[in-house]
């Protein structure tokens, strides 16, 4: 079953058991695939709607990060229920931990002495073959610490 399929699966079964918030949100997402689908004149492939769904899950939480700043409680409680739903097709991602640990056994595999000058060789091999599995801004956020 692709990713396509189960999307529109649980919008079915959201709008029969009448969940207003999951219905809402699958049908956002359902109509953003649909106008990439026009847009790009082909079907959409798991890993193109797996972007549309990141897209969407950081526009969320650029919402959450406002509504936190505003102190709109009721308001930030949608939201969150919006991401843990947007969450639940996204595949899981690595935590600090495990990232960390990744990106120093990629320094030590190719050799990297200069994060400074040789990153775009480690987020090449991060690109090549993790794409799906981190946080880039968590990559960042520790490359920066080890350069810092």
């Amino acid at each position: 079953m692709t990713l396509f399929d189960r999307l529109l699966n649980d919008y079915k079964e959201a709008m029969k058991e009448k969940n207003e918030a999951k219905k809402v949100v699958l049908n956002l997402v359902l109509s953003k695939i649909k106008n990439k689908k026009i847009e790009l004149q082909k079907e959409l492939e798991d890993a193109d709607i797996l972007g549309i769904l990141k897209k969407e899950l950081k526009e969320i939480l650029e919402t959450i990060w406002f509504l936190k700043q505003a102190n709109k409680t009721n308001d930030l409680l949608i939201e969150e229920q919006k991401k843990a739903l947007l969450e639940f097709y996204l595949p899981a991602t690595m935590n600090k931990e495990q990232t960390t640990e990744l990106i120093k056994k990629l320094i030590s595999d190719h050799n990297i002495t200069d994060l400074r000058t040789q990153r775009g060789l480690l987020m090449k091999e991060l690109m090549a073959n993790y794409k799906e599995q981190i946080d880039w801004s968590l990559v960042n956020e520790i490359i920066n610490e080890m350069i810092g």
